[in-house]
């Protein structure tokens, strides 16, 4: 297979090559032999053998980039980040309640950047261009471009700073993207996940908006940039080809990124200026929303990689990708980063889980991140200020965390059928050899004896109703067709694929069912929200006495709100303060995970025939507000109820 995205060079000449090399030249531009910077009065030009990108010193944004002679942006479109910041809010609201959400974000816009070289040799050039900070945006945002000699494709990266003489500052958007030609419109997030999506015309003559970054085409269907979102550990390598060209986003390390290894992002999206490619190096999407930055701070996103290729079939773009992914994954970090807060020598964290009741841990997680106990926020609220590492579990519990920076952490563990997460507090990392943990005891947690369980302990709704095919936008409208009486579920006899909805929301009902409006649209209607009462129905044979746990699992909440929770008409807790994720809207199965116990009497429990009440309860009913989607409801992973009996009777 002739793989002309390789660097192309010849030895000796004979006529006959002459004659190729004459061709070749005729066909192809002439890029640079090694790494150059050329300075054209505004603009700057970074080019080796295999690509040219330009831009100007105004904006410090790509206007051009192209590939063996194929240009690749939209026309009139770039490359360039998004950034958005702001102080917090100190008005004395409880910062995980609100202090996020009332503190307005500000863009740090393309304007008068200061340009700089750090390098500039015949192997590397790294420059960097830092936008002048607004009043009111509390970093420095230095945000650097790198080209390598060989390589075919460039790297970016963001060193972000706070002087220590100003308060806390939270980071709410960090990304960078690039608006590609129409021509590429096939998109490949993993192996599992691939499509096309419509190109700017479709986007353009679109009937309309029904949720942001959601359109209803002239089709009748509904495109949505949410479909293709991603966990970040499933996509080392992301983008979007046109069956003969791609542009990947290749992403070795996620140690900077928000909410550990269950975090969600966006990948890439049709738009109406040509397909765009993303990668977020911060955001509060999908429920990491909670760090906030302190006092003196710096941190370096990325590096990430844009890997340009050809060749002679989408298959083939994407089995070269994963390979150049898959050195990049082992280059980490990157040696030719010098940087203070980008050590080059690092540990590897080592250990093995050992215990009764261990299950298959080889889809289970290790994670060294702070300790819940800074700011109560646990790894999946951190990664602002700090570095989250992580790394698989073996089959038999061993593990190995790469390319961990020296310092003091807290180990956590999770994995799919295991109940409870594992800590280990003053993990401390001051080598860069090998820290071994050595053998950790781990057990399930237990309340007692297991009465009945509905789901699967894995953070997720997948396997419920609908939770193996929810990249559908509305799928939420099924809900009264799929159950009319509402969920109704019989220990012992239901079954959770069929039985059990993937999300328990609240549903508008208005004369003609509940369909979609396009935006802006009037928002009050002839109906109103009604919300469904969950039932379990489970047997108990013989009245006992103890204490009973129900344990509440939730995968996601979409906006805040609360359940209460009741058995046999008596009520037995209200669960108040759920935090928003927006999973549900933005075809994701799972946002921040949660636990919720609920602890009573266990003489509560009848002979015979019992009935657990799920009802919602948001803390905003927006009583004849219409919207396109639930204004509040949650995916459960699981709920169990175990009885630690003292006595029966």
């Amino acid at each position: 297979r002739h793989k002309i995205s390789k660097t192309i060079g010849f030895g000796r000449f004979t006529a006959c090559g002459l004659l190729i090399s004459i061709l070749c030249t005729i066909s192809m531009p002439v890029f640079a032999e090694v790494t150059m910077l050329v300075e054209s009065g505004n603009r700057i030009i970074l080019e080796n053998r295999s690509i040219s990108m330009t831009i100007p010193k105004s904006t410090g944004r790509i206007i051009s980039l192209n590939h063996l002679g194929e240009s690749l942006l939209a026309p009139k479109q770039f490359g360039y980040f998004t950034i958005l910041a702001s102080y917090v809010d100190d008005s004395g609201t409880n910062y995980m309640a609100g202090k996020e959400l009332s503190a307005r974000a500000k863009f740090l816009r393309d304007q008068n950047p200061e340009f700089r070289i750090h390098v500039n040799n015949p192997d590397i050039v790294d420059i960097s261009f830092t936008p002048e900070e607004p009043e009111g945006f509390p970093f420095k945002m230095e945000r650097h471009y790198v080209l390598r000699e060989g390589e075919s494709g460039f790297y970016y990266y963001v060193v972000a700073s706070k002087p220590e003489d100003t308060g806390d500052a939270v980071l709410t958007q960090l990304r960078f993207g690039m608006r590609l030609n129409d021509s590429m419109v096939n998109i490949r997030v993993n192996d599992k996940l691939s499509g096309v999506i419509p190109d700017s015309k479709a986007i353009s003559s679109a009937k309309g908006k029904v949720m942001d970054a959601t359109h209803l085409l002239q089709s009748g269907e509904v495109d949505t940039k949410y479909n293709w979102s991603s966990p970040t550990e499933d996509a080392l390598v992301h983008g979007l080809h046109n069956g003969k060209q791609g542009v990947w986003m290749i992403t070795p390390s996620n140690e900077y990124l928000c909410g550990g290894p269950t975090k969600q992002h966006n990948t890439s999206h049709a738009t109406d200026r040509g397909p765009i490619i993303l990668k977020l190096l911060y955001s509060g999407h999908y429920g990491s929303r909670g760090s906030y930055v302190s006092s003196e701070w710096q941190k370096i996103f990325g590096p990430v990689f844009v890997y340009l290729n050809k060749d002679e079939d989408a298959q083939h773009l994407w089995d070269d990708a994963k390979v150049e992914g898959e050195k990049h994954r082992k280059a980490w970090p990157y040696n030719w980063l010098n940087h203070p807060k980008y050590p080059i020598d690092r540990a590897v964290v080592t250990g093995r889980f050992t215990g009764t009741g261990l299950t298959d841990l080889s889809k289970g997680w290790v994670v060294l991140a702070r300790p819940k106990d800074y700011r109560g926020l646990d790894w999946q609220q951190q990664g602002a200020d700090n570095y989250i590492y992580r790394a698989r579990m073996a089959d038999d519990g061993s593990f190995a965390i790469p390319a961990v920076r020296e310092g003091t952490y807290t180990l956590y563990a999770f994995a799919p059928n295991m109940i409870g997460e594992f800590r280990k507090d003053e993990v401390s990392v001051n080598t860069t050899e090998e820290v071994n943990l050595g053998s950790l005891q781990w057990s399930p947690r237990s309340f007692g004896k297991l009465l009945w369980r509905v789901g699967k302990p894995d953070r997720t709704a997948t396997e419920f109703r609908h939770g193996d095919d929810y990249r559908h936008w509305g799928l939420w409208f099924n809900y009264p067709k799929d159950f009319p009486h509402d969920v109704d579920f019989t220990i012992g006899k239901s079954v959770e694929r069929r039985n059990w909805n993937y999300a328990h929301m609240a549903i508008w009902e208005e004369e003609g069912g509940w369909q979609p409006r396009i935006q802006p649209a009037d928002k009050r209607g002839e109906g109103d929200w009604r919300l469904p009462t969950w039932k379990i129905r489970f047997q108990h044979d013989k009245l006992v006495s103890g204490r009973a746990t129900l344990t509440i699992a939730l995968a996601s909440v979409n906006r805040d709100g609360g359940l209460a929770i009741g058995l046999n008409g008596e009520p037995l807790k209200k669960i108040t303060g759920l935090e928003n994720d927006s999973a549900l809207p933005r075809s994701g199965i799972y946002g921040r995970f949660c636990e919720h116990f609920v602890t009573f009497d266990a003489s509560l429990l009848r002979t015979g025939e019992n009935v657990l009440t799920l009802d919602l309860l948001p803390l905003k009913q927006h009583r004849g507000q219409r919207q396109n989607y639930p204004h509040f409801g949650v995916m459960y992973d699981y709920l169990q109820l175990e009885v630690d009996i003292i006595e029966f009777h």
